[in-house]
């Protein structure tokens, strides 16, 4: 396999395992997740701001994680959506999770570019290491939503008023024999206006 069809190959597989998917148990070499943090860095960044920066929880930081998500998740909720299923969920996703790392994009303290240049150099760093995971035989998926963008939460991984959070990088080693579901996507000529003579 050329360069070229190996890049295609990894952006075309890419995939999300969900915690159905992980094995409970299942460890990552704290080495890997070096590995990956090190591949991140080298997204594009506009001025070399190089924006991201990572918070990485695992063992009982996972389970703080794990506890201070619950607590954000009851107090933020209207209780006519409160799910107590899903409340309860959360304190067992440490038994498939070995790591997880939150991608933080912290604003350029001289605010040289519009901000957000400096979340889409964040988000690209993300992308680097989802793009990585398979390479590793590792699995994995982001994870976003309310409790993510919490006021609650971006106190508790220390974020200042133009930082954010960008998501967490939820991984585990994927159960014998999983296989994620087909992944769908629109031709890019369905969302391509060609502005050509």
């Amino acid at each position: 396999m050329d360069r070229k069809e190996n890049l295609e190959f990894w952006i075309r597989n890419r995939r999300s395992t969900f915690l159905n998917g992980l094995q409970p148990g299942g460890r990552i070499d704290r080495s890997v997740i070096e590995k990956l943090l090190d591949l991140a860095v080298w997204a594009p960044t506009h001025g070399l701001a190089q924006t991201w920066q990572f918070k990485v929880f695992s063992g009982s930081g996972l389970e703080k994680l794990y506890l201070k998500q619950q607590q954000i998740y009851k107090i933020s909720t209207p209780p006519e959506r409160f799910n107590q299923e899903k409340h309860d969920r959360i304190a067992t996703k440490s038994e498939c999770v070995s790591y997880v790392i939150a991608v933080l994009c912290k604003r350029d303290p001289r605010k040289r570019f519009p901000r957000q240049e400096d979340l889409v150099a964040a988000a690209c760093a993300m992308q680097n290491m989802y793009l990585a995971l398979q390479s590793f035989g590792i699995a994995g998926y982001l994870s976003t939503g309310d409790v993510c963008y919490d006021p609650a939460m971006r106190n508790y991984l220390q974020l200042d008023e133009e930082d954010a959070c960008i998501g967490f990088l939820t991984l585990g080693i994927a159960r014998e024999g999983y296989i994620p579901p087909e992944r769908k996507r629109l031709p890019a000529s369905e969302k391509t206006e060609w502005m050509i003579d």
